[in-house]
């Protein structure tokens, strides 16, 4: 059984590498929509690396795509070694066959979260469950269509949370292992992903729903209901306590919200907090300076938000860190250039901050990747139960537990009861779903693939460039936004006084005392407002020609040219 434990324990290590949930999948393959986004200028927008990718301009001779591709496939592998020898080992016979079974369980769930990944990347891609054989007879394969893939994956999940215990158990004591919540979890997301659209690989690229869609929105209730009504995993109480913890390397024993991280280790892998998080210059208090950041969001992101929605600065950084070298936080002019606030090195636990003080270049930051969260359940239940049901009294119930946390006491009366009551149609319920997915989920890389499922990508992109422009041209429903924003910081001269800002309140051009006066939106020079508008319009611009709608990247010509025939890139590569 020793070496079984070995075996599961060598797929777990492939999450960790940087092709995989350290850095690419989360933080390139997740962008680019309508609120993370990866930037682009006139001369970088379709470059050759994740840029390119990130705005749908993907070419075969982007060594990215290579990278992901063989490393989700050697995952693959070593769980297809894994439970082909488990189903046949002796122990699963026995009368004390639990732990062999878990086993079985996670290594299914392990694959099946790798060929996701494959499908929501690639489209239809080569699929089998079985470890290669020594006549390579089984290696050359053609695609299999993605339904026919998700359908087993599902089944195999299904399967795999007969055989997984609930986190909390001896074997199973944290959320770094998978376990029977997050197999039913990956199920509902998978069934959800099966029942939506994607562009397929037919005459004209049409973007189609998958067939029986009914049934997998079905099955994604009923998964999520089995893990609402077992009561293991709960709603946090506080937003920005996900994100302490995560940053200090604490285990969330009470409310068990994050399902399943991927096992990061200080010094060793993860970029959560260098290449996304609060943008820290190098400077006395905290150290070597991290990445230009790699995932951005936007003043229209900000914006979105109600006002009192507590997520709003717990997600969004209008500010970097230590600019100039001085030990405090610089306002960020760029409306373009917000960043990700749930990662801040000011999270972080003393043995990092050493490390980091005395670092002279990248290092990991070990900062686990969280790959589903409680909230995600409630919102995929009241999705799916809305859209079988109708805007029932359990989906509205849902939806105003993930909303509780968001407001204060004085404030949920009205953005909590009153708002989701008023959710009378079934039209209206989605789109609040849509909007609620975007407030919870900020900068988690799972926007980019609910638009996907939706076919709503190119349409929530669109809607993000029109209302920039409105913005700059300060019209309505944007025409209340000042044109000059006036910050002051707190006492300590470190911490901007977030609440103070006028983001919503003309206070005039004119210089106030002991403020500092930015021009804001309307009020940007033209040359700006220009040059705003043209990096909007190339965000995501691969979606528009010269195939619309094509959200899939192309399989690496090295890859192409080791199939024997049996791979070639279609969609209009």
């Amino acid at each position: 059984m020793a070496f079984t434990d070995y075996a599961i324990t060598g797929i777990y290590a492939l999450l960790t590498q940087d092709q995989l949930y350290s850095a690419r999948l989360p933080l390139s393959y997740s962008t680019n929509n309508d609120i993370e986004i990866a930037g682009a200028n006139a001369t970088s927008y379709r470059d050759n690396g994740n840029r390119g990718l990130s705005n749908y301009m993907g070419t075969a001779s982007n060594t990215t795509t290579q990278r992901e591709w063989t490393n989700i496939y050697k995952m693959i592998e070593r769980a297809n070694l894994a439970i082909a020898n488990i189903r046949i080992s002796p122990l699963m016979s026995t009368g004390d066959s639990t732990r062999m079974k878990a086993f079985l369980g996670e290594a299914l769930t392990l694959r099946a979260l790798g060929y996701f990944e494959l499908v929501k990347s690639w489209g239809d891609v080569p699929f089998k469950t079985e470890p290669t054989k020594d006549d390579l007879s089984n290696v050359y394969l053609a695609p299999t269509d993605r339904d026919e893939i998700m359908d087993v994956l599902i089944n195999d999940l299904l399967e795999a949370s007969i055989y997984l215990p609930w986190v909390g158990t001896s074997n199973y004591g944290t959320v770094e292992k998978v376990t029977k919540g997050f197999a039913k979890g990956l199920a509902a997301r998978i069934a959800l992903g099966r029942g939506g659209y994607s562009i397929r690989n037919k005459n004209g690229f049409p973007t189609e729903r998958g067939s029986d869609w009914e049934k997998y929105y079905a099955i994604a209730r009923q998964q999520c209901l089995e893990i609402i009504e077992n009561g293991t995993h709960k709603l946090n109480n506080s937003y920005t306590d996900i994100w302490h913890k995560l940053a200090r390397y604490e285990v969330d024993g009470t409310f068990k919200e994050t399902m399943f991280e991927v096992a990061n280790g200080l010094g060793r892998s993860g970029e959560m907090g260098y290449s996304i998080g609060v943008r820290f210059y190098a400077n006395p208090k905290y150290g070597f300076g991290n990445n230009a950041n790699v995932v951005s969001t936007t003043a229209y992101y900000f914006y979105s938000f109600d006002q009192k929605d507590i997520r709003r600065d717990a997600t969004i950084a209008y500010y970097s860190y230590g600019n100039g070298g001085e030990s405090k936080e610089v306002f960020q002019t760029n409306p373009l250039s917000y960043n990700f606030a749930k990662w801040d090195q000011r999270f972080m636990n003393a043995i990092w901050l050493a490390r980091n003080k005395a670092a002279q270049d990248k290092f990991g930051y070990g900062i686990n990747w969280a790959i589903m969260r409680y909230s995600d359940i409630l919102l995929m239940y009241a999705e799916a139960e809305n859209e079988i049901n109708g805007p029932t009294a359990s989906a509205k119930d849902a939806l105003k537990q993930v909303r509780v946390r968001a407001f204060a006491a004085a404030d949920q009366a009205e953005k909590v009861d009153g708002y989701v009551n008023a959710l009378s149609s079934k039209v209206d319920f989605f789109n609040a779903i849509v909007n609620e997915r975007a407030w919870e989920f900020g900068g988690e890389a799972i926007r980019k693939y609910d638009l996907v499922r939706w076919n709503l990508l190119r349409t929530k992109i669109q809607q993000q460039r029109d209302a920039f422009a409105k913005m700059l041209n300060g019209e309505a429903p944007y025409d209340k936004i000042p044109q000059s924003l006036h910050y002051k910081y707190q006492s300590n001269n470190e911490l901007i006084d977030k609440p103070d800002i006028n983001f919503f309140t003309d206070k005039g051009n004119d210089v106030i005392p002991g403020y500092t006066r930015v021009p804001w939106m309307s009020g940007f020079s033209t040359s700006n407002k220009t040059s705003y508008m043209e990096q909007i319009n190339l965000f995501s611009s691969g979606l528009d020609a010269p195939v619309v709608n094509r959200h899939l990247y192309p399989i690496h010509a090295s890859v192409l040219a080791e199939a024997q025939g049996k791979l070639k890139n279609g969609y209009g590569f």
